[in-house]
């Protein structure tokens, strides 16, 4: 089994904030925490989890998530500023 590591083109820095646009309508809202390996070495990225339904203006707060960095770069986009 075979591993692609991929880096992300945006660098992920404590108090950014990243989007994932799902099928549904919703929104999510990752504001990141923090940037630290564990113990293998493997950087992982700690985010706050918002999720908005941008018709209704509802805010539904998910909590505090943890990812490794290729797999939050690959689900989450840099929000625009």
């Amino acid at each position: 089994m075979f591993f692609r590591r991929t880096r992300p083109s945006t660098p992920i820095e404590a108090g950014q904030s990243f989007l994932r646009r799902r099928n549904d309508d919703f929104v999510e809202v990752a504001r990141v925490l923090g940037v630290s390996p564990d113990s293998f070495g493997i950087p992982h990225v700690r985010y706050e989890l918002t999720v908005e339904k941008p018709q209704s203006h509802g805010i539904y707060i998910a909590g505090t998530k943890v990812l490794s960095i290729s797999a939050f770069a690959e689900t989450y986009s840099a929000a625009s500023a």
